[in-house]
């Protein structure tokens, strides 16, 4: 009797969870469709052997670094594109938009998978996502160019949380 109603239980929360999880991707799905123009990003830099953070930075995509923001579109078929922003000067675009990737999307609980065209793919998780902002995350190991001053050809864990505004 107890084992039958043990196993009563996990089902049961089994199926709520994989509801629930539904119903995020779906929540997800909806509001990720847009343009979402890139406005800051934080990098933490990791030392791969003790996961000590040995840095912290913060740029905002504003003034002097607003060449640096990028578009992030994502349509409802599942298709999305990162594309520069037009350069404006004085009210008059003098460079228009160029598309950097292709890639289709799909929302995974609250992961977003991005599969470029040309090869490659990336789990990002959906930190925050509503009507107006939106925060991913994306993790990697590499190294750094000298301007970070730490040490070189030395491989690190890179997060990297990107903040966006719907336009």
């Amino acid at each position: 009797m107890k084992r039958s109603f043990l196993l009563l239980l996990v089902m049961i929360a089994g199926i709520y969870s994989c509801k629930k999880n539904d119903s995020i991707r779906t929540q997800y799905a909806k509001l990720i469709v847009g343009t979402w123009k890139s406005t800051g990003q934080n990098t933490k830099v990791y030392d791969l052997s003790s996961n000590e953070l040995v840095k912290d930075s913060t740029i905002t995509f504003t003034g002097n670094n607003a060449n640096r923001a990028w578009l992030e579109i994502y349509l409802a078929n599942g298709n999305s594109y990162v594309t520069t922003i037009p350069t404006v000067k004085s009210n008059t675009i003098v460079a228009t938009a160029d598309t950097t990737s292709y890639l289709t999307y799909t929302i995974l609980g609250s992961n977003l998978l991005l599969k470029q065209n040309i090869g490659g793919e990336a789990t990002k998780p959906i930190l925050r996502i509503n009507t107006t902002d939106m925060d991913l995350e994306s993790t990697t190991t590499g190294t750094l160019p000298a301007s970070w001053k730490l040490g070189i050809n030395v491989s690190y864990k890179i997060t990297q949380s990107t903040h966006y505004i719907r336009q």
